[in-house]
């Protein structure tokens, strides 16, 4: 079965059962169910951050910017039924595995339809990550004095302003979803950075419902994709991620 046919299906599961995953998760954000599709059969532990991207290395980790703590990458996941984790991701991430080893974009560039396909797999992180953080719990502040109230809140209602609401975050996260069941990804092609690398090493950091930044060492390729912003132009959101590069990196 192609990627596109994998996709449709894909995108039916979420069109359909997009209501009720988002209201079991609202309810109850500890829920056990595939995150894409609702189904409580065959879970899986889906990977935030696919194994791959890190080479598999058990002692990498990330910081919460919200809290300070951190957390492995191979710790972090969430469930996903084997049909949409296996069948369905793994395989746009195979595909993708295979664009990436086979075009060298210091001298060519992807085409259209893969880099729909990039753009719709950052979109599945960012709505991971949106999950993620509606799991887990502030527990401390960096810096601050612990509150028991407020400790026992998720981390998404401390991400972005301050006067992020509980139906703001949950209206992000129904968006989050509802955007991977969108065919087409044309009208997103200024929102996505393609950039050559020669660093060595696995480089990611993220602002939520924001922008993802993703370097991918070992194909000498790294992405920055604006999740809500749209540009007039390439040039125009190139210029807007390196300055959020230029800063994160400095």
């Amino acid at each position: 079965m192609s990627v596109n046919s994998r996709l449709i299906a894909l995108r039916k599961k979420i069109r359909t059962n997009q209501k009720k995953i988002i209201d079991v998760l609202i309810e109850n954000h500890q829920a056990v169910l595939c995150i894409f599709c609702g189904s409580a059969e065959e879970l899986t532990r889906e990977h935030v951050i696919p194994q791959w991207v890190y080479g598999r290395c058990t002692k990498r980790t990330f910081i919460i910017n919200t809290n300070g703590s951190s957390q492995k990458y191979n710790k972090t996941t969430l469930p996903a039924c084997k049909d949409c984790n296996s069948h369905i991701l793994g395989l746009l991430e195979r595909h993708l595995k295979h664009e990436f080893d086979r075009v060298d974009i210091k001298s060519s560039s992807f085409t259209e339809e893969t880099t729909e396909f990039i753009i719709l797999w950052l979109e599945t992180l960012e709505y991971k990550f949106q999950v993620l953080d509606l799991r887990r719990k502030l527990n401390r502040v960096k810096g601050s004095e612990y509150s028991p109230y407020i400790g026992k809140m998720p981390i998404a209602m401390f991400q972005g302003p301050m006067d992020t609401s509980p139906s703001k975050v949950f209206s992000n996260l129904r968006g989050s979803l509802k955007t991977l069941s969108v065919k087409s990804k044309s009208a997103r092609i200024n929102s996505i950075v393609v950039f050559s690398t020669t660093n060595t090493d696995f480089h990611f950091f993220h602002s939520t419902n924001n922008f993802i930044f993703i370097e991918l060492a070992e194909f000498g390729v790294a992405f920055f994709y604006f999740t809500k912003r749209i540009f007039n132009s390439p040039e125009e959101a190139h210029s807007a991620a390196i300055e959020i590069i230029s800063k994160e990196y400095g």
